[in-house]
């Protein structure tokens, strides 16, 4: 285990549960070190170790930003708590820093104003060496407390915009941006070591993330096109192409250490077999219950009005978490993430 230190994570406001989720399944999938001490709109804190940083670095999604937590200091003290907490870290005088940032959450703090941060933090550290390439100082406010840090991670969303679905050689309306198709696979828990699977992969969209963060991925597509669209797509991306034309319902893996997709959601979806979207979805897990790896998980979404709790269940999965997700005025999600025991 690499050295343990406090830290703070600040979140996407993209999705209200999803972020904080995201980051314990990092976690979790690189096995990294992580104790939680605070949840905070939008902001968490604990320890980790250092090593989960990089991990942020190479697979965050919805974490914007993170670090080494100085301290926290109630916003009602205003300024001059700020300074007595610079004060008593003797080892952030000489600290290289490259700028300071003020992030304040909402309306919380609205006692603590820009201008007054910045003129404490650079009086109090007037003597540290500033340097362009240099990690910079976060100041965060959020319900009530002001978190001060030296961040080590920033996500960074051109290399998402390099992958958007329209850049892409082969375009298949619907379908997801690769920020959200990569929220499905840190979910799923996949790891460096394991498989992670996309059984009703597209064009590929969730196996061109997992190939960006270096994990092994393969895919299959009931439809001939889009399994053709999956190769020519990962292919201009520099990465194999690992797709098969099969049904999710007789999935040709047959052992993954997790698995994330993104399943039809039509109302006139039908099962190559006979049956609709139900019957699809039972067969599908239960065929991703006989994929999975004792401890694996599975990430998915369907549509709200879709039962698939007593699915799950019959299967003998285990559901971990549910995300409530609104695409439109029409159409609200769950994501589940589901175990295998």
């Amino acid at each position: 285990m690499s050295q343990v230190s406090k830290a703070y994570f600040f979140l996407s406001g993209e999705h209200r549960t999803l972020p904080y989720s995201e980051l314990i399944a990092l976690s979790e999938a690189e096995r990294k070190y992580l104790k939680i001490h605070a949840k905070l709109d939008q902001v968490v804190i604990g320890e980790c170790e250092e090593g989960l940083f990089e991990v942020l670095r190479r697979r965050a999604a919805l974490i914007k930003y993170a670090g080494i937590m100085f301290g926290a200091v109630e916003t009602s003290d205003g300024v001059e708590g700020l300074r007595r907490l610079l004060k008593e870290h003797d080892t952030l005088r000489n600290l290289p820093f490259s700028h300071i940032a003020f992030r304040r959450v909402k309306r919380y703090g609205h006692n603590v104003r820009y201008a007054d941060v910045i003129n404490v933090i650079r009086s109090t550290l007037q003597g540290a060496p500033r340097s362009l390439n240099a990690p910079l100082i976060d100041v965060i406010v959020s319900e009530g407390v002001m978190i001060v840090g030296y961040r080590l991670f920033t996500r960074r969303m051109r290399e998402f915009d390099a992958r958007a679905p329209q850049r892409r050689p082969v375009y298949l309306p619907g379908t997801l941006t690769p920020l959200w198709s990569r929220v499905f696979v840190n979910l799923s828990r996949a790891g460096s070591k394991g498989l992670f699977y996309d059984p009703f992969c597209g064009v590929g969209g969730f196996l061109l993330e997992a190939c960006a963060m270096g994990l092994k991925y393969v895919g299959s597509d009931i439809s001939i096109r889009h399994v053709v669209g999956a190769v020519e797509n990962l292919m201009y991306y520099g990465c194999i192409p690992q797709v098969f034309v099969a049904d999710a319902c007789d999935m040709p893996v047959r052992e993954a250490g997790s698995i994330g997709t993104d399943p039809p959601y039509g109302r006139l979806t039908q099962v190559q077999c006979g049956g609709g979207l139900r019957e699809l979805m039972e067969c599908f897990l239960s065929k991703a219950a006989e994929t999975l790896i004792s401890g694996g998980y599975l990430a998915f979404a369907q549509r709200k009005d879709v039962d698939v709790e007593g699915i799950i269940d019959d299967v003998g999965l285990k559901i971990v978490e549910r995300h409530l997700n609104w695409v439109h005025g029409a159409l609200t999600r769950d994501i589940f993430v589901v175990r295998k025991p």
